[in-house]
């Protein structure tokens, strides 16, 4: 159920103190509305957090441009969450299981992003992303906080992964929704939630009034496969939005016990992608970016892993990898337009 946005402040001011103590260091305010609570472990933890980041396959068209290269990582995904002060680790496909298992108990935290792969078993990105939830799942089941953020493609990878299927018809509808940016429909329950409900006003009333979600996606999932697969028995719907075309389809989810969140549209594209004229830049929309990054890295931080000395970290980060940028590559003899900025590769 659609909330109307008065309402919902009213509710989320009822329920909820007015005055927010602020993060390790930061001055103590009274924010009208907010809902972000102290949270000392984070203080206890001045950490230098290491995100990782699933590769993919090339598309057909990078596959001409970089035809050495076995997978990618659009580089919007490193500048978000090296933004919110995290390094990031690349998670390269059609490893052996232990590599992921060090993986897993290495990084801080886990990123699906978008692109084009497939999120079956059928390719590398969704054989690594199906193992990785796994040791994702087995960690959080006990106790060892491991956080996951599921984008756009990677959204529909978990949310297959979460319905216990392999078929990708199953859990996803055909829809049309691709460069158009949205305002979020919050549902009933929003302001309980960890993500949403921590954010204060000046996120969450652009976030329902302002075409401020970037989506690129022709695929959704709906409510209906939503109930039948049961997913609801681990997640919660936090928002949905209406495609072109008139179809409801789930924009925003997050586990019910874990540090896990998914969403169909793209917080990264708004400071880091150029290409399309529906992505928002304006100032708000660079904002609630970054509070959906700055969020999910200090979840990150609560999470212990770590390398097993420096130069095992060092071999492993991004910074080992060029960035390439793709804008040449339009002209002959690739003649291919890239949806991003820039790319890493990797063989």
């Amino acid at each position: 159920m659609i909330m109307n946005s008065m309402w919902i402040f009213s509710l989320k001011r009822a329920l909820l103190p007015a005055t927010a103590t602020f993060l390790c260091g930061q001055a103590l305010g009274s924010i009208p509305g907010s809902v972000r609570p102290q949270t000392p472990a984070l203080c206890a933890q001045p950490r230098k957090p290491i995100c990782g980041i699933l590769s993919q396959e090339l598309s057909r068209g990078m596959k001409k441009t970089n035809p050495d290269y076995n997978s990618y990582i659009a580089s919007s995904y490193v500048k978000y969450y090296e933004s919110s002060g995290a390094r990031v680790v690349p998670i390269l496909i059609n490893q052996q299981d232990e590599y992921y298992e060090n993986i897993v108990n290495s990084v801080n935290g886990i990123v699906f992003p978008g692109g084009s792969a497939s999120i079956t078993n059928s390719s590398g990105y969704g054989r690594a992303g199906r193992k990785l939830y796994e040791l994702i799942l087995e960690a959080n089941n006990n106790g060892r906080t491991m956080p996951l953020w599921a984008t756009c493609l990677g959204f529909e990878m978990l949310m297959l992964l979460a319905g216990h299927t392999n078929e990708k018809m199953e859990v996803l509808t055909s829809c049309k929704d691709s460069n158009v940016a949205h305002p979020l429909n919050l549902t009933a329950g929003w302001n309980t939630s960890r993500i949403l409900g921590e954010a204060p006003d000046d996120i969450i009333t652009p976030l329902i009034t302002m075409k401020i979600t970037s989506n690129f996606h022709k695929f959704c999932v709906t409510n209906e496969t939503f109930k039948k697969l049961d997913i609801y028995k681990d997640f919660n719907i936090l928002s949905t939005n209406v495609d072109t075309l008139g179809d409801e389809y789930i924009s925003t989810v997050e586990h019910k016990r874990f540090p896990i969140w998914g969403t169909q549209w793209h917080p990264e594209k708004n400071q880091y992608e150029w290409k399309y004229s529906s992505i928002p830049h304006f100032p708000e929309a660079i904002r609630v970016a970054q509070y959906f990054g700055n969020f999910f890295i200090d979840k990150t931080r609560l999470n212990h892993n770590s390398f097993v000395n420096e130069t095992e970290e060092k071999a492993h980060l991004i910074y080992n990898h060029p960035v390439v940028d793709m804008a040449p590559f339009i002209n002959p003899p690739w003649n291919y337009s890239s949806s991003f900025h820039q790319c890493y590769f990797f063989y």
